[in-house]
């Protein structure tokens, strides 16, 4: 690390426990690692976990608003990570570094993703999350303000006083480094203190998107709280078993929506969810990954496309894919089937008859279709009801 100490840093899995550009790093605590004066902590997850929750006012546990407490004499600051800054789960959602070069992650498959108001297929990075703390300069806890200028948290510290740092970042495949949440405690806090704030911030991020969820319930959940969790925590979706009739009926109803954007793909993740060999299932899901770049020709940039490239290298083959892709009319979603693959248990479809279906239907997106044709469109997405016509409501 530039101009920095570091103790602790390095593990057994070749993982090196450091992060820029943080200075007068002191401790790092990652999985694995054998240093004395370290303590292991499992990353946990594989994707991002999430942010820190150091709001104390009880309005959210995800959006605190920063300036509240900068300048005014607070001991504690705390950055969280916004919803844009790292989420490589969902499309067009990429990561940028400082310099303003476009950085895409390599990504090791594509799932099928179960959002609150859409269904989509998503490229899933593989990283690492890592945790830790040390001292850093006054002068380097910074904050951007709105003219974008970076602005000291407290205009009282001596620039080269000391304070302690406590930090969030994320590995990536091939070894790129994103810095995610991070706090500052100023005197008379002690480094228990900053330890003690790097193991709340574990614990937070650790949560699972159901707890996450269910925490909402406690307090006056906004809508961007409800954003945050669906961006930070992908609801990914895997083949159920074949018993479960209903969920696995709906699971192959949302591949069969999406197959009208990108075919190919989903054919892959069918063949992927039933392959048993792991270097197989493997292969087939980089090759997935590909399919996914090159049926989405319509909807990256110039410089996404050299971005993705650089680490996702796309076949000769698939290059031509793309190519192809590109000089078709662009592929669209039908409306209709999408949303009864979206909200066919949600929404309890499954227990109206075709003509109280097709009043739903016509309220949630304003189109109309028939009783009989409503009733074509479940019977050819697979999805199978619950209710007899003419029987009563449940």
């Amino acid at each position: 690390m530039p101009g920095g100490e570091l103790a602790g840093g390095g593990s057994e899995n070749g993982y090196a426990a450091l992060v820029a550009p943080i200075s007068g790093w002191r401790k790092v605590f990652c999985d694995g690692s054998k240093a004395d004066s370290a303590k292991v902590f499992a990353p946990g997850g594989s994707g991002p976990d999430g942010q820190s929750a150091f709001a104390s006012d009880g309005r959210s546990f995800f959006n605190r608003d920063e300036t509240s407490c900068r300048n005014g004499g607070s001991e504690v600051w705390s950055r969280q990570r916004t919803c844009n800054e790292i989420e490589p789960a969902v499309f067009k959602k990429i990561m940028t570094q400082s310099s303003g070069k476009i950085y895409i992650p390599p990504y090791s498959g594509v799932r099928l993703v179960e959002c609150r108001d859409h269904l989509q297929l998503a490229p899933v990075p593989a990283f690492r999350v890592f945790y830790g703390y040390g001292k850093v300069k006054a002068s380097k806890a910074t904050d951007e303000s709105e003219d974008g200028k970076a602005e000291p948290i407290w205009d009282d510290l001596d620039p080269d006083e000391d304070i302690w740092a406590v930090l969030q970042w994320f590995r990536y495949e091939d070894g790129h480094e994103e810095r995610g949440g991070i706090n500052y405690l100023r005197s008379p806090h002690t480094e228990e203190d900053a330890r003690k704030s790097m193991e709340d911030m574990k614990r937070f991020y650790s949560m699972t998107r159901q707890e996450l969820l269910k925490l909402t319930r406690l307090f006056e959940a906004t809508e961007d709280d409800y954003a945050y969790i669906e961006d930070n925590y992908p609801n990914y979706q895997s083949s159920p078993d074949p018993n479960a009739t209903d969920e696995y009926d709906v699971y192959q109803a949302r591949l069969k929506v999406l197959a009208g954007l990108q075919p190919i793909t989903v054919e892959l993740i069918k063949i992927a969810d039933i392959t048993k060999d792991p270097e197989k299932r493997q292969k087939v899901e980089r090759e997935a990954v590909q399919s996914y770049f090159a049926e989405l020709a319509h909807y990256w940039t110039e410089d996404e496309i050299l971005a993705w490239q650089r680490s996702n290298p796309v076949g000769t083959g698939w290059m031509c894919e793309f190519a192809s892709v590109f000089h078709e009319p662009r592929r669209q979603i039908d409306s209709i089937n999408h949303e009864l693959a979206l909200n066919w248990l949600r929404q309890k479809y499954n227990l109206l008859t075709a003509e109280e279906l097709s009043h739903s239907i016509f309220k949630r997106i304003l189109k109309w279709l028939t009783p009989d044709a409503i009733k074509k469109r479940r019977e050819r997405l697979g999805l199978t009801t619950k209710r007899e016509p003419g029987s009563p409501k449940k």
